[in-house]
């Protein structure tokens, strides 16, 4: 009996013994090497295989007209609108203008205009004539200096823009009227527009101021006229 314990005590340990060095020798074995998949390709495979896609921008291209001006500074041209004359009504007015841009922003401005006075209210209700016919032109000259005062373009609908400019303006000149010679000092605004680079189209609203005693009691007399007119780059 104690023979056998012996031998299976003994056989126990031999087993022991065997799996420890059978585990030992397992974990000394290095790992094996995950091969990558053929599923799974490098960045370099597929930078070398699949070339880069560009994108091409869809930007439609348009003309673009710059505004171009005559290179002469000098503007000679014409005008027609009404006067209102104080005490005699309006009339129609027309004249000729000369102007020289001195700078893009200043310019100086030549004017001559005449225009026929009406008949006062006096006249009209006792049938006496103040003035001659003679004397009754209104015949007057300006010098004056303008001031661009906003440059810039106009829009007529969408495809075309024309160049233009808001300017105020004021001078000096004298008025020839009732058989007198009148210091007068004129001042206004008008706009200026560019079909064209040689031709100009001006809408102008002045007051010429002077004193007068054509109807007996002397006094400032101020005479608002509207005009309209084109002149032309020489």
């Amino acid at each position: 009996m104690d023979t056998r314990i012996c031998i299976l005590l003994l056989s126990s340990v031999a087993l022991g013994c065997g799996g420890c060095a059978i585990f030992q020798r397992q974990a000394a074995q290095p790992a094996p090497t995950q091969q990558p998949s053929s599923s799974t390709a490098s960045p370099d495979s597929d930078n070398s295989s699949t070339p880069p896609t560009i994108i091409e921008p869809q930007v439609e291209r348009r003309e673009i007209k710059v505004p171009t001006i005559h290179p002469s500074n000098v503007e000679l041209g014409a005008y027609y609108g009404e006067i209102s004359i104080q005490d005699f009504g309006a009339q129609p007015v027309a004249g000729l203008r000369l102007d020289y841009h001195i700078s893009e922003d200043f310019f100086g401005e030549i004017t001559y205009g005449r225009a026929k006075a009406g008949l006062t209210s006096f006249e009209t209700l006792s049938n006496v004539q103040l003035l001659s016919d003679a004397e009754r032109r209104f015949t007057y000259y300006n010098l004056s200096l303008g001031y661009n005062l906003l440059p810039g373009e106009v829009f007529i609908g969408r495809n075309l823009a024309m160049t233009s400019a808001f300017y105020v303006i004021g001078g000096v000149g004298s008025v020839d009227f009732a058989g007198d010679q009148n210091f007068t000092v004129n001042f206004g605004a008008g706009f200026r527009v560019l079909p064209t680079d040689w031709l100009a189209v001006h809408i102008d609203v002045q007051d010429l101021v002077f004193r007068s005693d054509v109807t007996g009691v002397e006094e400032l007399k101020n005479n608002l006229q509207a005009t309209i007119g084109a002149t032309v780059f020489f």
